[in-house]
């Protein structure tokens, strides 16, 4: 339990991440994995912490699995290193974030 309270703090300071004088749009739709490469680590966490509740949306999974989501900035990063042109919205990221649906 206590871990768990741990995680979320830990997910609510990323998510606030302090005060940004401007904001950027990115439109997900058209963003590659070189975007999300080239974003600073609160950007990332961030990003990957709103990846994880879309595609939770989309598939109706309304659980959230901290460990899925603390370690899916990292494992996000490698597979964009390997792959920059990839779109960061796809079955490919999708797949970081969700188990890929059985036949």
């Amino acid at each position: 339990m206590q871990r768990s309270l741990l995680l979320a703090a830990a997910l609510a300071a990323s998510i606030s991440g302090g005060n940004r004088a401007s904001a950027e749009a990115l439109d997900l739709m058209r963003a590659t994995c070189a975007d999300f490469v080239a974003m600073n680590g609160s950007d990332r966490n961030q990003l990957s912490l709103w990846l994880a509740g879309y595609y939770a949306g989309g598939a109706q999974r309304p659980l959230i699995d901290l460990d899925k989501i603390m370690s899916a900035p990292a494992e996000l990063a490698a597979l964009c290193a390997k792959t920059p042109q990839l779109p960061l919205v796809g079955a490919e990221t999708r797949a970081v974030f969700l188990p890929t649906p059985a036949p």
